[in-house]
């Protein structure tokens, strides 16, 4: 039968191996389509694991952000890119903007209202800085931008970059805050006024603790302008040498002594504010000139969502008496009044960074050289305080006013301090201490009248003392009965003072 049709046999053959064929391609593309389906779709996971975004939490962001930036502090600048990635980033940290000028050696730091124009050199060295204020028609050309990135104080180029953008931290629009920097920019102006006026003052003491704005720092770049309005003896020690420093004012600024305050401004509710300077001066027959104030008007002043503050160097216990003196100077409130402390406690705290109290009757010791002291304070139901760091205030009047009851806080706060050493030794009074607090006190106190009056009974070991901050700071102490005459008794004062060496004040 195969021979009969062959023909049909290998058609037959033929097409079976067809068949054979296409079943094998169906498999092989069959196998390849699978296999590149778990291809793709292996692909497809890896994409997505790589695409994941996790979430970031905020605290390690801070803190990866803040060990990069220590490590961007801690490379030194010698190259003109290093001198642009440290701006950009200091830029980048505040929040402000950084971008190239028309060539590879100017560049601009910028917010919505100032922008600083820093002029490079090619071997990354500082030509000049200029600031430009919004609303402003010339730059100003700043010598202390300048100097601190010249010596690579990248520290204060930021404070500084921090003091500008302060000024503008108002809830409002361009237009007005364009007349908060006028009016900080006036009042400074009407200040370096009264500075003038006091500038018959030779003698550093007075012009420090007695005039009327102290020794008056002009603004310089971002730093704020500053009024120093009391040094203490204690900041006039030189720890080092152990020796007495100088009261010069080129000693005072250079070295950062005593308390200050920065005239800044901040947003607050509506405050008419003046928009130019107010001081004008009267000149007498006699030679003698005092400041005369304008009247806030429409033409010199404007209604601004801030205020004037006096920012202090550090936070101050202040008496409850003398902050309601203040806040009737400037007819705003300083402080919340809500929680006063007893103000002896306030101040032993604050001086003895929260070391001491004087509140549990345990003694305050002094250990000096050849002599030990403690001392016992008696606090006033009636005398409490707060501690206060920024007075709010609206003309350049207040300033005055407002520093004198400061100097007279912070003389009280000094003499306190005085009595507070968080090193001495306390053991070894203890029976001394419990004695002395079983005695009843026996003496007289010496008066402003030259005479001395009886006092409860006292132990010869403690001098009473009191101390008054209504009007200004006086003091009574109290002595037991004296056979000498008043004369005998400042002689002796006196010399006792003279002994008094830098030594024992440490």
């Amino acid at each position: 039968m195969a021979d009969e049709h062959p023909a049909e046999g290998q058609f037959l053959h033929h097409t079976i191996h067809k068949v054979k064929l296409r079943g094998y391609k169906d498999r092989s593309l069959r196998s390849a389509r699978e296999h590149l389906k778990e291809v793709t779709g292996a692909r497809n996971t890896d994409n997505r694991i790589m695409d994941k975004r996790y979430p970031v939490d905020s605290v390690e962001r801070n803190q990866l952000q803040k060990c990069l930036d220590i490590l961007q502090h801690s490379i030194k600048v010698t190259s003109l890119q290093g001198m642009v990635e440290r701006l950009e980033s200091v830029t980048r940290q505040l929040g402000l903007k950084f971008s190239p000028g028309g060539s590879p050696l100017d560049w601009f730091i910028s917010s919505d209202m100032f922008y600083l124009e820093v002029m490079l050199e090619s071997t990354g060295g500082v030509k000049d800085v200029r600031i430009h204020h919004e609303g402003k028609v010339e730059q100003q050309s700043c010598e202390e931008l300048v100097l601190c990135l010249s010596v690579g104080d990248f520290a204060d180029f930021t404070a500084q970059l921090e003091g500008l953008a302060s000024i503008y931290q108002l809830n409002a629009e361009k237009k007005v805050k364009c007349k908060a920097f006028s009016a900080l920019q006036s009042l400074e102006a009407d200040l370096g006024t009264l500075a003038t006026l006091q500038s018959f003052i030779k003698e550093p003491f007075n012009l420090v603790h007695k005039s009327p704005v102290g020794i008056l720092q002009k603004r310089r770049g971002g730093h704020a302008m500053k009024l120093i309005y009391l040094v203490p003896p204690y900041d006039l020690l030189d720890q080092q040498t152990k020796s007495s420093l100088p009261l010069s004012v080129e000693e005072v600024t250079s070295r950062n002594l005593g308390y200050s305050v920065m005239v800044c401004m901040e947003g607050s509710t509506a405050h008419k504010l003046q928009t130019t300077p107010l001081i004008s001066v009267n000149h007498s027959p006699n030679g003698k000139s005092t400041p005369l104030y304008a009247a806030l008007s429409a033409n010199n002043s404007a209604t601004l969502p801030a205020c004037f503050v006096l920012r202090l160097n550090n936070p101050m216990p202040l008496c409850l008496a003398l902050v309601r003196r203040i806040q009737q100077v400037t007819e705003m409130e300083c402080g919340d009044l809500s929680t006063p402390h007893p103000l002896l406690s306030l101040v032993t705290q604050h001086a003895s960074a929260g070391q001491l109290d004087c509140a549990n009757n345990r003694g305050l010791f002094v250990t000096l050289p050849d002599q030990q002291h403690c001392y016992f304070m008696t606090e006033s139901k009636n005398l409490e305080g707060i501690l206060v760091s920024n007075i709010p205030f609206s003309h350049p009047a207040h300033v005055p006013q407002i520093l004198m009851l400061l100097r007279q806080q912070a003389l009280f706060n000094v003499l306190v301090s005085s009595c507070i050493r968080s090193a001495s030794r306390h053991g070894m009074y203890k029976c001394f201490v419990s004695c002395v607090l079983q005695q009843r006190c026996i003496g007289h106190t010496a008066t402003g009248d030259n005479h001395l009056l009886p006092w409860p009974p006292r132990s010869p070991d403690l001098t009473p003392c009191d101390f008054f901050l209504s009007g200004f700071l006086k003091d009574s102490v109290y002595v037991p009965p004296l056979p000498m005459s008043l004369k005998e008794l400042r002689d002796r004062i006196t010399h006792a003072l003279q002994t008094i060496t830098a030594d024992m004040l440490h």
